[in-house]
C-alpha cells in the first residue's frame, strides 16, 4: 500500500480498504518454510527478547511468526516497515499503536495464527489447537460460569475438551476486544448474547476451536490467507 516508510501516528488507508468489515488474517506459522522465515523477520527487537526466553526453541519461532504476521499486515496499512512499528499497551495488556485508527488482535496456536483488523471497531479474536486436556476439572472450575459447569458436565469425556475449547475460546475473544483482560474470563458466559457486539465462530479451521468478536453487529467478516492456506 506505498512505499515503505518510518511509521507515523496516522493511519494510511483507502475508504475501500476497511468500511464497515472485520479482516481475518489466517497465518500458518509452523516452523521450516520459507514463508515463515519471512514473517520471523519482520518481527521487533521487543519480541525477539520475549522469543528468547521461551524454553522450546519451536515455541520461540511460531511466536516469532505470528507477530511477525501482524507487523506485516499493520504495516501494509500504515505504509512503513514492519519493524518501525511501536506498539504501547492499555492497563490490561492489550496491544495499541498510539494514534492510529486501526484495532488489532492476535491469537495463535499449533500451526496457525489469527489476526484481526478494523477501523475504529475494538476487536478480539482467540485460536486454540484440539488437544486432549489433562487439567480440564481445574479449568472448568477456574473459567466457566455455574450454567457452563453445568453444561459441560453433562457431555461425555471425549466431547467434553471440545466443546469447553469452544467456551474457552469465544470468552477469550470477547474479552480481548473488551480489554478487560484474563480477570474477567470466569463472568464471559459464552452461551448468553453481549450487547453491543457480535462473534462469530470459525467452523472450516480443522483441529482447532476459534471464534471473532466485534463491537457492533453491522460488519461482515472478511476472510485473507497470508501464507498459503
Amino acid at each position: 500500500m506505498g512505499a515503505e516508510r518510518p511509521c507515523g501516528a496516522k493511519t494510511v488507508h483507502s475508504s475501500g480498504t476497511l468500511r464497515d468489515d472485520v479482516h481475518l488474517w489466517v497465518a500458518a506459522v509452523a516452523p521450516g518454510s520459507p514463508e515463515v522465515k519471512r514473517l520471523q523477520a519482520a518481527a521487533g527487537p521487543a519480541e525477539r527478547a520475549r522469543a528468547a526466553r521461551f524454553h522450546r526453541l519451536e515455541d520461540a519461532e511460531r511466536y516469532l511468526a505470528a507477530h511477525g504476521a501482524l507487523r506485516m499486515i499493520l504495516a501494509g496499512f500504515m505504509a512503513c516497515d514492519p519493524v518501525d512499528l511501536r506498539f504501547s499497551t492499555h492497563k490490561k495488556g492489550k496491544p495499541f499503536i498510539e494514534g492510529a485508527d486501526l484495532e488489532f488482535n492476535l491469537s495463535h496456536s499449533g500451526a496457525l495464527a489469527l489476526i484481526a483488523v478494523a477501523l475504529r471497531r475494538q476487536v478480539g479474536v482467540d485460536i486454540e489447537r484440539l488437544r486432549p486436556i489433562p487439567d480440564l476439572e481445574d479449568l472448568v472450575a477456574g473459567v466457566c460460569t455455574a450454567g457452563e459447569r453445568a453444561a459441560l458436565a453433562a457431555l461425555e469425556e471425549p466431547v467434553r475438551e471440545r466443546a469447553f475449547l469452544g467456551m474457552w475460546t469465544r470468552k477469550e475473544a470477547l474479552v480481548k476486544m473488551t480489554g478487560e483482560g484474563l480477570d474477567a474470563l470466569p463472568q464471559a458466559d459464552s452461551r448468553e448474547a453481549h450487547e453491543g457486539c457480535r462473534l462469530v465462530e470459525l467452523r472450516d479451521l480443522s483441529g482447532y476451536a476459534a471464534w471473532v468478536a466485534a463491537e457492533g453487529s453491522e460488519w461482515q467478516l472478511v476472510r485473507h490467507y497470508l501464507n498459503g492456506r
